[in-house]
């Protein structure tokens, strides 16, 4: 064979290898290209591994989410794994060179992990006592201007009314009822483990003439935007590790963090109306006057007839308020460090004009790791800055609703929105309005109210946080945090000349108050975590705090005589200008503290803590400090009982815990002190060495059940608490140099149910429908008070209102006191022969304003991209009492008194003295013996119970690929939209005073409002 032929064969022999060789390095190497995002937000998720299984290949994700990957045909199936995201495989079809991927978190590992007391996150079936969680996105879907007024309805134990003073009012927070008669019933908040203050700013309303302003509470300035979650600590064993500050039970926030491997921002803003609802009804048949007989002077409205023309007075001074909040959060980081900032904007406007909010919230939070992962850095910096102008008060004084409802009622309110007329002898606007004269009610023109009697404040806020946590071995870590939480805020209200004048001089007046309170709060402690054994495990902290509260300011007012010139509004303008000096209030609490968690086989735990506090305010008493423990048990049965296998988890629990609070700040050694223009003021309270702080010793029984692949949650609470050692200020003896005696002494009990369901009733690809239900009753009861104390009045005011909420045993904190009808034994009422009736000479029990049950029941539905859910909640089984209604009546301006005159009279079941039956009695005679300033009291205590739709939303999920957006929804929400029931003439649930007084009774306060708009999320 020649050489030319031998080369031509040799070369077509290699090219059918050269083919299959190709071939096959063409199936060994195909390259994949692909995104991994997040399965709800599809934002891109950073660092995310990539396997090919069965083979060593790997990849991960850049800072796009995207990734590249070579596969053969033979190995074509990828596992997609990072943190805090359930894992994913993917099998790739023939020739598919292109992939997205969605990952879901892991959010039944979630669930099982509750953040408890210090910030520990704990096993939800090692716990002994009972917590509820709510999600971030339950207190995001109906924007409200204080965060915790969205926890409403939605757990179990709580109860919450929220302030009638409008935008950046305060809220009300009562766990498991009532426990201290003298000191605080708020619950404590906690934000990322450690204590924030949430003390007012302003005092709280105390009598019927109100005037005093609710300043807003600082829990209100917390943008929920920031929530991760919430964790509700309800029982004194859950609350205990916090020592006295918890005594009334722990709200815990867990802020939202940077997100390893991942880079979010997000855009979220909400756009809502507000409109009065719930407000009085009025008669439009009769005028101004008396008698049936028209009289311009007078400030009733017992004249004649009117023409029939009816005027909206209210529709026409309240106005459409408004709610915009707008927020935007950017977060991120890697293995070693994480980002989180976010900066929000609220601009509320009131129903009443010019009551309008701005408010700042910028939020930076920075964590960092260390010396291989052994110290974990955390810092974050929230600064608020909020103004408010003209909140509006309840009462009589600076109320413009006081005129507004009590004006007669054939005038037209028109006539007075040009508010204030020249007055040429004085040179200067006065107020224009048909009388200043009625000295009762201090009534004047709503719109001078606003314009000429107008507040405002200037809130500032830092809350700066740290903490370091060194792993020192596998077993233990040590933790050092430390806060400053400091708010200043300067006040000021100015009263013009033409001010009626109980209210202001002729000149005018001013006030003027600029406060600030810092906390200071750091703690240190070892955490450790170690198996005895296979099955003996034991977890368990000791650790020390240390909390300092200073409050420093001052307070100027003009004085008696009013302001030298007229409406110049500064201090040194004032003639008798009248400094009060805000004490320079300082109180520091110290403490030690240790807990231990012993878990047997993963079905048996026990919980120990013991706490040990020092107080400032035991100072000069014989109790130098208090030592209170705790001890709770719980028994995981399924894992033990051969139980059926749809029953996840089932578990009983109980606990037993003291939990102490101390004496308020300064009442242990009161001194004389010097007042303005040194004016000596003698204390005129004893000093007793033996006052000792008050106890709550706490009991708790539960069950938890977990069904159907978690799908039906079932937790089941009995509780009962008693206060002990109460503090009261009781009238000293007649031989005594002082005028009361502060002693210890009482006993208030609180028992009661606490039951949540929940339940995945559908859960397919296309459908979901989660619904909760939570139960709640608390019965609270006066078990003992003293010897030397036959009962004790909390709050209330003999000389108008004819209301008072008294202590007394065997009743109940909140109970009301009040005048009613003297009868005979037949149930008849006395009258007098005008047909005046008969009133009891001391006050007696008519009702309690605390809801002995309550209920919330929510529910979330999603079709596709479409989402549904509503919160309808009810409160039940208590009073209120409307001394509004009773000055609408006495000056008939009611419904009520008009309806009463179209018939003629009124109808009743009474007797005189000389027996003669008594059916029907005048109108006018009878409302203003029986309504009006001092009215019998028992006429205007109402059924509490309502049950209204408290939230709902509709919304729609855009799908958008290869968008800058990648996550788009929209919401139309609605709160307060009805009530299904309701029997009072005001919302209930709307209180004048957030502190213990005043609860359950109506003194002309704002009215409840109905809020609807649009919410938009957009993530990219």
């Amino acid at each position: 064979m020649n050489n030319k032929l031998y080369t031509t064969l040799r070369m077509l022999s290699i090219v059918p290898t050269m083919l299959f060789s190709a071939s096959l390095l063409h199936a060994q190497s195909s390259q994949v290209k692909g995104t991994v995002v997040d399965a709800k937000s599809k934002a891109p998720l950073v660092g995310a591994t990539i396997k090919v299984l069965g083979t060593s290949t790997a990849s991960s994700t850049d800072s796009k989410g995207a990734f590249q990957i070579n596969v053969d045909d033979k190995n074509r199936v990828l596992n997609i794994s990072t943190i805090g995201y359930e894992n994913k495989t993917v099998t790739l079809g023939p020739g598919e060179t292109t992939v997205t991927v969605s990952l879901d978190e892991q959010t039944q590992q979630l669930e099982s992990v509750v953040v408890t007391a210090l910030g520990i996150s704990r096993a939800q079936k090692s716990l002994t006592y009972s917590t509820q969680q709510v999600n971030g996105d339950e207190l995001n879907k109906v924007k409200s201007t204080n965060l915790a007024n969205n926890l409403n309805g939605k757990v179990a134990g709580v109860n919450i009314a929220s302030s009638s003073s409008g935008p950046g009012g305060s809220a009300k927070v009562v766990l498991r009822g009532n426990k201290s008669a003298s000191g605080n019933n708020q619950v404590l908040y906690v934000v990322d483990g450690v204590p924030i203050n949430n003390q007012t700013l302003a005092t709280q309303p105390g009598n019927i003439f109100g005037g005093e302003r609710d300043g807003g509470d600082p829990i209100a300035l917390i943008n929920p935007e920031d929530v991760e979650n919430i964790s509700v600590l309800k029982g004194a064993s859950a609350a205990a590790l916090y020592g006295s500050q918890a005594a009334n039970g722990v709200i815990l926030i867990t802020t939202k963090s940077g997100k390893q491997g991942r880079t979010v921002v997000n855009f979220s803003s909400s756009a809502q109306i507000e409109q009065p609802v719930s407000l009085p009804k009025f008669q439009n048949q009769y005028g101004q006057g008396t008698g049936g007989k028209n009289d311009n002077t007078s400030v009733s409205s017992w004249g004649g007839k009117t023409d029939g023309t009816n005027y909206d007075n209210t529709g026409q001074f309240f106005r459409t308020g408004s709610n915009f909040t707008n927020s935007l959060t950017l977060s991120g980081g890697n293995e070693k460090n994480q980002t989180y900032f976010s900066y929000a904007n609220t601009l509320a406007k009131g129903i009443v004009p010019e009551n309008d909010l701005m408010r700042h919230n910028f939020n930076l939070k920075e964590s960092a790791k260390f010396f291989d992962d052994k110290l974990t850095v955390e810092g974050s910096a929230n600064y608020i800055t909020q103004k408010l102008d003209n909140a509006p008060t309840s009462g009589f004084y600076y109320n413009p609703i006081v005129g507004l409802y009590l004006l007669p009622r054939n005038l037209d309110i028109a006539n007075y929105k040009q508010f204030e007329t020249f007055n040429s002898s004085r040179n200067l606007y006065d107020q224009n309005w048909y009388t200043l004269v009625d000295d009762q009610t201090t009534q004047q023109n709503p719109w001078w109210v606003v314009n000429r009697n107008p507040n405002s404040s200037k809130r500032n806020r830092l809350l700066l946080n740290g903490s370091a946590k060194y792993q020192i071995a596998p077993w233990i870590s040590v933790q050092a945090r430390g806060s400053v939480d400091r708010t200043s805020e300067v006040w000021d209200r100015k009263a013009y000349a033409g001010t009626q004048s109980i209210l202001a001089r002729p000149n005018g007046g001013y006030n003027y108050t600029n406060t600030t309170i810092t906390q200071q709060y750091g703690d240190l402690i070892a955490n450790m975590n170690f198996h005895v054994n296979d099955k003996f495990q034991i977890t368990g902290l000791v650790g020390t705090s240390i909390t300092d509260w200073k409050t420093e300011g001052v307070n100027y007012t003009s004085g008696t005589a009013g302001l030298e010139y007229p409406n110049q509004f500064i201090i040194q303008n004032s003639k008798t200008p009248t400094p009060t000096g805000l004490s320079n209030n300082r109180r520091q609490l110290q403490s030690v503290f240790a807990s231990t968690n012993l878990s047997y086989d993963q079905w048996l735990y026990l919980d120990l803590t013991a706490r040990n506090d020092w107080s400032s305010t035991l100072a000069f008493t014989d109790t130098k400090s208090f030592f209170y423990p705790s001890v709770g048990l719980g028994v995981v049965l399924n894992d033990k009982l051969n139980m059926p296998e749809f029953i996840n988890m089932a578990k009983v629990r109980g606990s037993y815990a003291i939990v102490g609070n101390d004496l308020p700040p300064y009442t242990t050694l009161l001194t004389n002190s010097l007042g303005p223009y040194a004016v000596l003021t003698l204390n005129d309270i004893s000093f007793l060495k033996s006052l000792k702080p008050e106890k709550t010793h706490s009991l708790e029984i539960g069950t938890e059940w977990r069904m159907w692949n978690n799908r039906l949650n079932v937790d089941v609470t009995y509780y009962k608490t008693n206060t002990k050692n109460q503090f009261f200020k009781i009238a000293a003896n007649q031989a005594s140099l002082y005028n009361q005696y502060a002693i210890n002494a009482g006993d208030i009990q609180n028992q009661g149910v606490e039951a949540l369901v929940s339940l995945d009733a559908i859960k397919n690809d296309n459908f979901t429908w989660n619904t909760s239900l939570n139960f709640t009753y608390n019965k609270n009861k006066i078990v003992k008070l003293d010897d030397r104390v036959s009962e004790f009045a909390l709050t209330g005011d003999g000389l108008f209102g004819n209301y008072a909420s008294k202590f007394k045993v065997g009743g109940s904190f909140g109970d009301i006191y009040g005048l009613d009808f003297v009868k005979d034994d037949q149930g008849r009422i006395l009258v007098d022969a005008a047909g005046k009736p008969q009133t009891t000479s001391q006050y007696v029990k008519l009702g309690n304003s605390n809801p002995i049950w309550q209920m919330g029941w929510n529910n979330t539905f999603s079709y596709k991209n479409f989402n549904l859910s509503f919160l309808i909640d009810g409160k039940f089984d208590y009073e209120v009492m409307s001394v509004t209604q009773a000055l609408l009546d006495g000056y008939g301006v009611s419904k009520a008194t008009g309806d009463a005159r179209a018939n003629g009279h009124v109808a009743i079941n009474g007797v005189t003295t000389a027996g003669a039956a008594v059916t029907s009695v005048d109108p006018q005679a009878w409302y203003e013996s029986t309504g009006g300033m001092s009215p019998v009291s028992s006429q205007y205590i109402y059924d509490g119970t309502v049950v209204r739709l408290r939230e709902l939303t509709v919304g729609y999920d855009f799908n958008i690929k290869d968008s800058f957006f990648k996550k788009l929804r929209v919401n139309a929400v609605g709160r307060n939209l009805f009530y299904i029931t309701k029997k009072a003439p005001f919302d209930p649930e709307v209180t004048m005073s957030t502190g213990n007084s005043l609860s359950g009774v109506d003194i002309f306060m704002m009215p409840a409002t109905r809020n609807y708009g649009l919410t938009l999320n957009a993530t990219f």
